[in-house]
């Protein structure tokens, strides 16, 4: 991996040093005012991009980035919103046949180009059925992927339990993609630092945005146990070599509409006191 550089603007940096103080890694210094990396600075970089989001003139360039193409901090919404949206969220297993729009799809694929990761190490994948008929062919795929195997005995270990499932499958129950008219799969490569987390925190943030354009989401368990361990369906995902498999997604705009939000029991939360 090349070492990542940094570009400043003299002309507008007013030598603060906003940037090396915020610089957690501790590789920035100032030299005759301006930031600059410690010797071997660059090779413990791990691309936060904090020095150049700091910077309150704009004149610090990362690795090529221009600090007046960064988006900048728009409106938060109400911590009260936040809760209604997080309380309200709920596995959807009934969906209407009919596509997200465009503009909710480009909306989703760029929020996650800001979803946070182990070390800043980004190599997420995302592979996504954006539209119904695609979904469709899945659907049917697996459907006989399963029902072949439940026929034959030769279901792997990890979906043996999907035998109970034949006479659903058999009487064209959609019990994977729960009609939904999308999924998006997620995978990560196996050397990441956090591969057992990212792809998660990926989802929640899809889940979330998706919930507030009205869609509906479901982690999709099943589906993803059926791809993980039936080669001929993984391999439609496009998935790269390098990369692993680790949650499917399915999302669409649901066909039913809760009145009410649940009664969860309530987590164990303990307060800490000083000693």
């Amino acid at each position: 991996m090349l070492f990542p550089t940094i570009q400043i603007d003299e002309k507008k940096c007013v030598r603060c040093g906003s940037c090396v103080k915020d610089c957690l890694a501790k590789i920035l210094t100032l030299d005759s005012g301006f930031p600059r990396f410690v010797p071997g600075g660059e090779a413990r970089c791990f691309r936060c991009q904090h020095c150049m989001a700091v910077c309150p003139t704009g004149a610090f360039g990362w690795n090529g980035k221009e600090a007046g193409k960064s988006l900048l901090p728009g409106k938060t919404p109400d911590p009260q919103e936040v809760l209604n949206l997080l309380r309200q969220r709920r596995s959807i297993r009934q969906y209407k046949r009919e596509n997200v729009p465009d503009e909710v799809l480009q909306a989703l694929r760029s929020a996650m180009y800001f979803v946070p990761t182990g070390c800043n190490d980004h190599r997420l994948f995302f592979t996504c059925a954006e539209d119904v008929s695609v979904t469709d062919s899945f659907r049917e795929d697996a459907r006989k992927a399963v029902l072949e195997r439940i026929r034959n005995a030769t279901l792997p270990a990890k979906i043996a339990h999907f035998a109970r499932l034949q006479p659903a499958l058999e009487g064209g129950a959609d019990v994977f993609f729960r009609n939904a008219p999308h999924f998006a799969a997620i995978a990560v490569p196996p050397d990441a630092k956090d591969a057992h987390i990212d792809p998660y925190i990926a989802a929640a943030q899809f889940e979330i945005l998706a919930s507030a354009f009205g869609m509906g989401t479901c982690w999709g368990g099943m589906a993803t146990d059926l791809f993980q361990s039936v080669p001929a369906l993984l391999e439609r995902l496009e998935i790269p070599a390098t990369h692993e498999l680790k949650i499917i997604m399915l999302f669409g705009k649901p066909a039913v509409q809760y009145r009410r939000l649940p009664q969860p029991e309530p987590c164990e939360w303990r307060s800490l006191k000083s000693e």
